[in-house]
């Protein structure tokens, strides 16, 4: 039914769907269901330690048999600077106690990285940029399959000269964080329909679209324009399995086409999320936001809060250009539904 069989021949999955790991926001459950549905599962690794990641990789392997993938952050070091003004005055707004001091809140990589090596994690992905050279070849070593994130076809080059196996071209529209790593970001602002066949045309490895597709017909797009696969995130924020606030599930679900915005307020580096008042006055202040993943680090604590106040104000929602599309429905549902629509547009379309 598919229109190109090389990426879930590479996966070995049935379905080229794949669920962005999504920081934060990933679970086992949904992971699982996912794969369970013949997609391909991913956990956003990058905020885990060492050992929990090990029982979360256990966790998933528990409740499906089936290929999933962990996604890691490109090993970084940023150095901390002063604490933004602004957070202490939001602090006693909220009650939220005092602004916590930035701890280190991702890695450390080479820590995650072995966990994902003793346990043979079938997919590995990368953010900001490919892993180190010896690291893709030691994934390689055990038999798995390295994506990585590219924003230009300039860095989908890059990415294939250190090994990966498969590009995930992530467009304009896409919700959290940019991929970008070779250029200063606003030059990595294309989008999905401009960048996923410019970067089909450069490589000769599979490449993913991703960005901006919800449903069916984004899917239909993807193959059109040269793409061998989808990574949705924002499309699964509405279900269940997910591990998200409710405050931003319902933000999502009213969420209209104009309500997002890249920003580095909330960790530091350009990500899409659903505006909200945090947004709006930390850009008034953007000369106090601290180096990613400093800014994410400080602001922990109020974001937490917020959220368990059930208030939007203060909480990062990551959310794509695509979010008014969000169905509230279970991951394996979600699936079904998108694979039966692709099923009647590509009859309607009359293609094969």
């Amino acid at each position: 039914m598919w229109p190109k069989t090389e990426l879930i021949d590479l996966l070995k999955i049935t379905h080229p769907i794949i669920q962005a790991p999504m920081v934060g926001a990933s679970t086992p459950e949904l992971v699982a269901a996912v794969s369970n549905a013949g997609g391909l599962g991913s956990y956003g690794g990058a905020a885990t330690a060492p050992a929990k990641l090990r029982s979360i990789i256990r966790q998933i392997r528990e409740l499906t048999d089936k290929p999933f993938g962990v996604n890691l952050f490109a090993p970084a070091v940023e150095a901390y600077q002063l604490t933004p003004e602004l957070l202490t005055k939001w602090h006693n707004e909220l009650d939220a106690g005092p602004v916590p001091e930035p701890i280190p809140i991702l890695g450390p990589f080479v820590d995650q990285f072995t966990v994902l090596l003793e346990e043979k994690v079938p997919v590995f992905s990368f953010h900001f940029g490919p892993a180190p050279i010896e690291a893709i070849r030691e994934i390689h070593a055990i038999g798995s399959i390295v994506l990585a994130t590219a924003t230009t076809v300039g860095e989908a080059n890059a990415l294939i000269e250190a090994g990966v196996d498969v590009i995930i071209a992530q467009g304009f529209e896409a919700g959290g964080h940019r991929g970008t790593f070779a250029v200063p970001y606003e030059h990595g602002l294309i989008g999905t329909a401009a960048l996923v066949p410019q970067i089909a045309d450069a490589v000769s490895v599979p490449v993913i679209a991703a960005g901006g597709i919800m449903d069916a017909r984004g899917i239909v797009a993807a193959f059109a324009l040269g793409a061998s696969g989808v990574q949705m995130g924002t499309a699964f924020l509405a279900c269940p399995e997910n591990n998200i606030p409710e405050v931003y599930r319902q933000a999502v679900l009213k969420c209209k086409d104009e309500d997002t915005v890249i920003t580095e307020v909330f960790s530091g580096k350009p990500a899409r999320a659903i505006r909200n008042r945090f947004i709006r006055e930390m850009e008034n202040n953007r000369d106090k936001v601290l180096p990613f993943s400093a800014q994410m680090s400080i602001g922990r604590v109020l974001y937490q809060t917020s959220a368990q106040q059930s208030n939007p104000d203060f909480v990062s929602m990551w959310a794509g250009q695509g979010a008014a599309l969000a169905e509230a429905l279970p991951a394996g549902e979600l699936i079904e539904k998108m694979i039966q629509e692709f099923l009647a547009i590509t009859a309607s379309l009359q293609l094969k």
